[in-house]
């Protein structure tokens, strides 16, 4: 298969959500979207799994090496998602220092010291993410904008962390300041999302690839009140179509 199809498996399978939303993009869009999700991916992997923080380190800073090259013109170290944004999104390489840096939270023992520490965390993973997408679906960000990525991207990586808490138990590892617990977690994604929703509606049409996942908050938010983590695949195919045919998430 061609490169960007081996991408676009890679993301349906590990972001599934996101992959879902880049459907409804144009196929130059749609590629674009693909490149940053499968950079996001593979630099979240760097921090994720490597069992000692010295080796993630080192892993993190090859990616660090590798966008400098993209954003100084150089071509692109091998690797397939380097590749992509060589070729697809170029201008994005310089701002996702900022993701690459924020993931060196993910080689701490600690949890975070205090919510703003989480929050700042998240505005620079899932928020920066949020905001290189809608870059590449051709939408300029005015204040109004800037804002909604903030606290669409916070409601979607709070959601996230609660997602993942038994990949961080498993590690022996909680994210959550102290005295904090899973409840505080739940409040502040409902809170995120609620201040989103409405700011949601004054965005183009054309930007809703970039952010369409997040009309799936809800659904994941109330599942983990029920002890499950995943809603059906049927169900998040339908939720994302009345969402884009409303404008609304």
């Amino acid at each position: 298969m061609p490169m960007s199809d081996d991408l676009s498996a890679l993301i349906r399978r590990v972001d599934e959500d996101r992959w879902l939303a880049s459907r409804f993009a144009p196929d130059a869009v749609r590629a674009r979207l693909i490149a940053l999700y499968a950079f996001n991916h593979a630099v979240a992997l760097a921090g994720e799994a490597a069992r000692e923080p010295a080796l993630g380190a080192i892993r993190l800073q090859w990616w660090r090496d590798g966008l400098e090259e993209i954003a100084q013109g150089a071509a692109p170290r091998f690797h397939p998602a380097l590749a992509a944004l060589h070729q697809t999104t170029p201008e994005s390489a310089a701002p996702l220092q900022g993701l690459v840096d924020a993931r060196a939270a993910d080689l701490a023992a600690a949890p975070f010291a205090a919510w703003e520490d989480m929050e700042t965390y998240l505005d620079a993973t899932a928020g920066l993410v949020m905001g290189l997408a809608l870059d590449a679906c051709g939408i300029a960000r005015d204040a109004a904008q800037r804002a909604f990525v903030r606290d669409a991207g916070r409601a979607w990586g709070f959601t996230g962390l609660l997602r993942a808490a038994g990949h961080w138990r498993a590690r022996g590892r909680s994210l959550l300041p102290q005295g904090a617990g899973a409840q505080d977690l739940h409040a502040r994604a409902r809170a995120a999302y609620a201040a989103a929703k409405p700011r949601a509606r004054a965005l183009k049409a054309a930007a809703f690839p970039a952010f369409g996942y997040m009309a799936l908050t809800p659904s994941y938010l109330r599942a983990l009140a029920q002890g499950r983590i995943d809603t059906p695949l049927l169900w998040r195919q339908a939720r994302l179509i009345a969402a884009s045919a409303r404008g609304r998430i």
